[in-house]
């Protein structure tokens, strides 16, 4: 990671926000499992740590079916790298491209966040 503390901690927000969606509304209306492994492995990589499949479809409670699917098509994009099997139980990390697109992405989201809080005209 480039460094940018704010943009990691931005991302673990929003791996929160997600989880805790399912504390009020039904956990079939939310689905995202591509999006969900792209934020964790970027939260893990600012931690310095690595997660297998198994791990984030654990604690996003996506069956390993559907994950295993999604590693394999993160993989065939050039998102993540690992094993492009869907092997739930390899270590995987972002490309580096991805890195970059994450990067770019969550600090434009964070930027928009405050802008459009602090901004009145904008909601």
């Amino acid at each position: 990671m480039i460094g940018n503390d704010q943009v990691a901690r931005f991302a673990e927000f929003m791996l929160a926000f997600r989880r805790s969606r399912t504390q009020e509304l039904p956990r079939s209306l939310f689905g995202e499992p591509s999006w969900d492994f792209l934020l964790e492995l970027f939260v893990a990589d600012a931690r310095g740590v690595r997660m297998t499949g198994r791990q984030i479809s654990e604690r996003h409670q996506t069956s390993p079916a559907v994950a295993s699917r999604w590693l394999k098509h993160l993989s065939a994009e050039g998102l993540i790298i690992g094993d492009g099997s869907g092997d739930l139980d390899d270590e995987l990390t972002l490309s580096g491209a991805a890195m970059e697109k994450m990067e770019r992405l969550l600090q434009t989201a964070s930027v928009e966040k405050h802008v459009g809080l602090d901004n009145p005209r904008r909601r």
